[in-house]
C-alpha cells in the first residue's frame, strides 16, 4: 500500500461497514516500542535517561501531554480524600501527604 492508501485505510473499513478500531494495535505498539527503547537508554545511561524523557514531557505539557503530574494523572489527591473521609482527617497513610510531590500536585 501507498502510504496515502495506508493513512486512509481504516475511513474506507468504516465506509465498507467495519467497525473495527486499530487504535488498540497502535497503542499495543506504541507503548511496547517506547518502553523498550527507553529501557535500552535506561541500561545505557541511568537516570540521566530519566531526566532526558521527563523533559521531552515538559515540553509537550503545552500542546495537552498532561502525564507529567502522574499523580494528578491517575487520581490520587481524589483517593486521599476519600480515605480521609472514611478514615477521618488525621490519617497518616494517604499517598500525597508528606510527600516530595504534595506541594507539585496541589491545585
Amino acid at each position: 500500500m501507498s502510504d496515502k492508501e495506508i493513512a486512509s485505510f481504516q475511513d474506507k473499513l468504516g465506509e465498507m461497514g467495519y467497525k473495527f478500531q486499530f487504535v488498540t494495535l497502535f497503542g499495543f505498539h506504541v507503548l511496547n516500542y517506547f518502553m523498550y527503547m527507553t529501557s535500552l537508554a535506561y541500561a545505557r545511561n541511568g537516570m540521566s535517561a530519566f531526566a532526558e524523557l521527563q523533559q521531552n514531557e515538559l515540553v509537550q505539557e503545552p500542546s495537552g501531554y498532561t502525564a507529567v503530574k502522574h499523580q494528578e494523572e491517575v487520581g490520587t489527591g481524589y483517593f486521599d480524600e476519600v480515605q480521609k473521609a472514611i478514615t477521618g482527617e488525621d490519617t497518616e497513610t494517604v499517598a500525597l501527604k508528606g510527600s516530595t510531590e504534595e506541594e507539585q500536585f496541589k491545585k
